[in-house]
């Protein structure tokens, strides 16, 4: 059955569990488009709405002494995020008061009368960090850095803080920070570093993901807190961990390691046989939570076929949170869902190229499917076998679709991941024209009817694909993507403007290399019909990107079409503008391809 297109942005989702102190209560986050904080029972009763935003919630932590929990929310995606605070009894309220900057939470005190969060308030190019004391209200500012920072965890004594540098995609800093004094001390690595959820465990040692001292993939290690060593704790072999949490007991460890973009959950005791958790979506698991008593885990899992939803690990086993129908709503058969195969293919230097194909479930035209190459943002990112409602438009408006995670790619090892890296990447537009050969050459296929479609560096992608590969595409479709790399650089946030540069290049050396890549120079170029969509509150490719392109096009009198957004950031969230994004999508592709 074909659906309307407005009926995918209705399909709903739960995320985000935290058990309450006594362990009887899961807080979660859940909703069709903004999701909002609830509680319910663990066994999915009582359920009870606890936030009424008009806007998407987008964290959740409770105190570690009591009941109080801490969220977060933005205005229209700007991404400068204040914290809401609600305390038993009483109604929520706010605990930051400047819209004009970032609050990134970090971690409750151990004793949960303060927290500790990163803000860009003092000066907009660099985070500081600050502790809040809640009885009172007053802020300290405990240390001013000259970069990206963010709080991990706290110390369980409270003395000190695991600080985070994020320097560039492939490069983060650990640091410990005294709250108290301010002093901080960066630990040692041989080299460029990546780490991820680096946190103190109960034994005062520090837990985390690195591939420190050149390993190839993200291992799980303990960190020594003078030399910033390496003890291998978890290291699957040829993929990367990447969520772990250890019981407040210190008995259990759940690991989760990414296969492919599969997840594989294990939890069982600390240095002993930990197997694979059966009875999950095949898909990808996230968010573990432990109950106090260490007895059973929370976590979030979906597929592609599978709404996020929540799950409970505990006596070996594990089982779904009794939920409503997250396709209620939307009108949609749970069997006119459509599954991924994971697909490779080799590029022009004999590189493997990873994706993520299907098929629609309508017949075959005569001539084959029209088919939609759809390219994720980052990109230091990587596309999963994960629920994407616009991907299960696309199918189910009879368009085959292949999401290939081209070189630059996250989950494939450290050499992949660096190999777009600034002079190297038209190589990754070589593993796209070759994506686009081996889909042209699947059984089924309409080789002359292939489209493109991708957000943010995806965005770049595209347009970089419809201006340097003008005979490959037949249809685009552009959301904020880059059109010049020297005008992204100059009005991004400037937060951000020193990080992305160090991935894609500095205008002051590589000026030359943005002249070749970035499209904004080659749309005389362009063939295929193009719909670019944007919202006037992204702080990472500001609107400016797609108005100038749209200009060019329209100077040219090329086939374009021009969805901006207001009270949009960086990305379609909002119910409305959803349903607006899918409608021109579906109509886009389907009168062009």
């Amino acid at each position: 059955m074909t659906y309307a297109p407005d009926a995918w942005t209705r399909i709903g989702a739960a995320t985000t569990p935290v058990f309450s102190k006594d362990g009887g209560t899961l807080y979660h986050l859940r909703g069709v488009g903004l999701p909002q904080v609830w509680a319910m029972d663990r066994d999915g009763g009582n359920a009870r709405q606890l936030s009424f935003h008009s806007e998407k919630v987008a964290f959740l932590r409770r105190s570690p002494a009591d009941e109080r929990l801490i969220w977060g929310i933005d205005a229209g995606g700007d991404e400068l995020q204040q914290f809401i605070l609600l305390e038993p009894g009483a109604a929520p309220r706010a605990i930051t008061a400047n819209p004009e900057a970032i609050h990134d939470f970090g971690a409750w005190s151990p004793d949960g009368s303060r927290v500790a969060f990163a803000t860009n308030d003092r000066d907009a190019r660099f985070h500081d960090i600050c502790v809040l004391h809640l009885a009172t209200g007053g802020r300290v500012r405990v240390y001013e850095g000259t970069g990206i920072l963010s709080v991990s965890n706290w110390k369980s004594d409270g003395s000190a803080l695991v600080m985070m540098e994020d320097f560039s995609s492939i490069d983060q800093r650990v640091w410990l920070l005294d709250p108290a004094t301010g002093a901080a001390r960066m630990l040692p690595r041989p080299s460029p570093t990546r780490y991820s959820g680096v946190r103190f465990v109960p034994d005062g040692a520090l837990m985390g993901i690195t591939d420190h001292g050149g390993a190839e993939f993200m291992r799980l290690c303990r960190i020594d807190t003078i030399s910033g060593d390496v003890t291998e704790v978890f290291a699957p072999a040829g993929c990367d961990v990447e969520g772990w949490a250890l019981s407040p007991d210190g008995k259990l460890l759940a690991t989760i390691e990414n296969d492919r973009g599969y997840a594989v959950l294990r939890v069982g005791p600390v240095g002993g046989a930990r197997d694979a958790v059966a009875g999950l979506p095949v898909g990808v698991v996230s968010e573990l939570a432990w109950a106090p008593d260490s007895a059973s885990l929370a976590f979030a899992a979906q597929g592609p076929t599978s709404p996020s939803a929540l799950y409970l690990w505990e006596g070996g086993a594990a089982r779904p949170v009794p939920l409503p129908d997250p396709l209620a709503a939307s009108g949609i058969a749970a069997a006119d869902l459509v599954g991924f195969n994971l697909v490779e293919w080799t590029s022009f230097d004999g590189t493997k190229i990873p994706g993520w194909y299907a098929l629609p479930k309508s017949p075959a035209p005569a001539a084959g499917y029209p088919s939609v190459v759809w390219v994720h943002g980052g990109p230091a990112s990587q596309t999963r076998a994960n629920f994407r409602a616009d991907m299960q438009l696309l199918l189910n408006q009879g368009f085959a679709v292949l999401m290939p995670n081209m070189r630059g790619s996250t989950g494939y090892g450290r050499t992949y991941l660096e190999a777009d890296e600034v002079e190297k990447r038209p190589d990754m537009m070589q593993d796209l024209a070759t994506g686009h050969a081996w889909l042209a050459a699947q059984p089924g296929i309409d080789p002359k009817r292939i489209g493109i479609m991708g957000q943010s560096y995806g965005g770049w992608v595209v347009l970089a694909a419809v201006t340097m590969q003008p005979d490959l595409w037949k249809a685009a479709v552009n959301y904020y993507g880059i059109a010049d790399f020297v005008t992204l650089l100059e009005k991004t946030g400037p937060w951000r403007r020193d990080h992305r540069a160090r991935e894609y290049g500095f205008p002051e050396t590589d000026g030359e290399l943005f002249s070749r890549i970035s499209p904004i120079h080659h749309v005389g170029n362009v063939v295929a019909p193009l719909l670019v969509l944007h919202g006037d509150r992204d702080p990472r490719v500001p609107m400016n990107e797609s108005d100038q392109f749209v200009e060019a096009m329209e100077a040219r009198q090329k086939k374009v079409r021009y969805e901006r957004f207001e009270y949009a950031g960086h990305g379609f969230i909002r119910p409305e503008h959803r349903t607006r994004v899918y409608h021109a999508v579906a109509d886009h592709f389907r009168e062009w391809l």
